[in-house]
């Protein structure tokens, strides 16, 4: 299984158990992101799916109430894992660490093959040049210029070993990218008036309230930033900083 499987096996296997073709959103790939963060194996995320899904359609019989968010699953799939955790207590740590290790190195190997290493370079050239594009023809504060200006250099780093064939891991990769993300954005925020920011809060308050209702609030607090995060992406049309959708 290689580097993106997690977050696709999951995805499909959302949409096939919903019934209805409609890949999940922006937000539902953050949740997944948080699970995967928080440790939980793809299976015991599947199964939690499934626990979730057959406890819905149990209650609606008629197929009235559409299903559109994978935050629903969410309380299902950490149900599981706990008990998952609670079923290894007692376990060796050395043999517990061994299985946590092959379970990881089977979901994210670190060694990507040709076609994902020349794709994630793709992507990432055709990022710089956005950014590139973005200094020249939009009229920039001086902090969101240097702060542009810190991103290119960084994202030059990222490229380099992808040019030179050398030995790279994607999930490390894509961990700088957040963090460099992170930085346009709060540079970009600066040229973004605060009636424009009061709009996109109201906009997530009113789009993520599924969110706020079922996830914990740490969570909930990762997810709103990351859609404020994609609001600032689309206003200065730069694609998002990530590999798990390529």
């Amino acid at each position: 299984m290689n580097y993106y499987n997690y977050f696709t096996e999951i995805e499909e296997h959302f949409v096939k158990r919903r019934g209805k073709h409609l890949l999940i959103s922006p937000m539902d790939w953050r949740l997944i992101a948080e699970w995967k963060d928080a440790g939980v194996p793809l299976q015991v995320a599947l199964r939690g799916i499934d626990t979730a899904m057959d406890s819905f359609f149990s209650r609606h019989r008629r197929g009235n109430t559409k299903l559109n968010s994978l935050c629903y699953c969410h309380d299902a799939v950490m149900a599981e894992y706990a008990e998952y955790q609670d079923s290894r207590v007692g376990e060796p740590r050395e043999g517990l660490k061994k299985q946590n290790d092959s379970t990881e190195q089977e979901t994210f190997p670190g060694a990507p093959n040709k076609n994902e290493v020349s794709e994630a370079l793709k992507y990432l050239t055709a990022i710089i040049q956005e950014i590139k594009t973005l200094a020249v023809e939009q009229r920039l504060c001086e902090s969101a210029i240097e702060g542009a200006n810190r991103v290119l250099e960084r994202l030059e780093e990222i490229v380099q070993p992808l040019q030179t064939n050398a030995r790279i891991d994607l999930e490390v990769i894509d961990k700088d990218l957040e963090i460099v993300d992170a930085i346009l954005v709060d540079a970009l925020l600066n040229g973004v008036s605060a009636e424009q920011i009061d709009e996109w809060e109201h906009d997530a308050k009113t789009e993520l309230k599924v969110y706020r209702k079922k996830l914990p609030k740490e969570m909930y607090r990762k997810i709103y930033k990351n859609y404020m995060r994609g609001k600032v992406h689309q206003k200065f049309n730069i694609r998002e900083f990530s590999l798990f959708r390529l």
